[in-house]
């Protein structure tokens, strides 16, 4: 690879982590319960795709700390979009599911997702397997490079 493509790679992979910045400090969409922001709509729909999925499991997919996640769920609760409730094998264990009105804006986001997955398959469906599990290598790589880096930087605030 040319050090050109790999500085044109590289900022755009940049530019997306700033964008996806942007979305997660903006609020996404006034919905009938107020303005829900990026991450919130982003936990809903986790929520949405494993229903009575575990605090502990959706952070994992989610990306963040039990903690942080806690603090999400707690908001979404107060707005009545999502229902917490808990097991009747292990009392501690906490189960998230959606309220009908956050089933209702799932629902809307899904679709909004549909042509994203559209236009993104199409793209794939054109590259080899051996292709496209070099891409997902990439993708693990960077991912796991930002983690290095958000450890070290919690690990000096300690």
């Amino acid at each position: 690879m040319k050090k050109d493509d790999m500085k044109e790679f590289l900022n755009t992979l940049k530019r997306l982590t700033v964008k996806m910045g942007e979305l997660g400090r903006h609020a996404s969409d006034i919905t009938p319960v107020g303005k829900l922001s990026f991450s919130e709509i982003s936990l809903m729909t986790l929520i949405g795709d494993f229903e009575n999925i575990k605090v502990t499991e959706l952070a994992v997919k989610y990306g963040a700390t039990k903690g942080a996640i806690s603090k999400m769920v707690k908001k979404l609760v107060q707005k009545d979009l999502v229902i917490k409730s808990r097991t009747q094998e292990n009392e501690k264990e906490v189960l998230l599911s959606l309220t009908d009105m956050g089933r209702i804006i799932y629902n809307e986001k899904e679709a909004h997702f549909e042509k994203l997955s559209t236009d993104v398959t199409k793209e794939l469906e054109s590259l080899t397997q051996e292709q496209r599990v070099s891409l997902f290598n990439i993708l693990h790589i960077v991912e796991d490079h930002i983690d290095e880096h958000l450890n070290e930087a919690d690990a000096g605030q300690e």
